[in-house]
């Protein structure tokens, strides 16, 4: 079972952020998932204000898909520095106000602008 990672590419950000990880991510076993690609299906599962992954056969949201996906990544120190309790508290906090607050503000790429 392979792990997966349902992102947001035509946000600057987060394809940012997962295409300074893919080759890394890729060859840990985890699959990179595009949710603004026009063949994607939602399902019945809201992809659009958190990040979601599946990890080792549980479904994962936010912050938590973060955690795992950098922990497969060998960053285990920094994970387990994230779950330290006021820590967490934090980066909770921080990655509710971005994903609820700051990103949906945020301008789209188009769909044929970098890729």
């Amino acid at each position: 079972m392979s792990d997966k990672v349902y992102y947001d590419e035509s946000c600057y950000v987060c394809s940012l952020e997962i295409n300074a990880v893919r080759r890394r991510g890729e060859a840990c076993g985890i699959e990179f998932i595009d949710i603004s690609d026009a063949e994607f299906k939602h399902e019945d599962r809201d992809y659009d204000s958190e990040m979601v992954g599946k990890f080792d056969g549980e479904e994962t949201v936010g912050i938590e898909t973060f955690r795992k996906m950098y922990e497969k990544l060998g960053f285990r120190r920094c994970v387990a520095f994230s779950r330290l309790p006021v820590v967490r508290s934090v980066f909770n906090a921080s990655y509710y106000v971005f994903a609820h607050w700051i990103r949906p503000w945020l301008p789209k790429r188009s769909a044929n602008e970098g890729r």
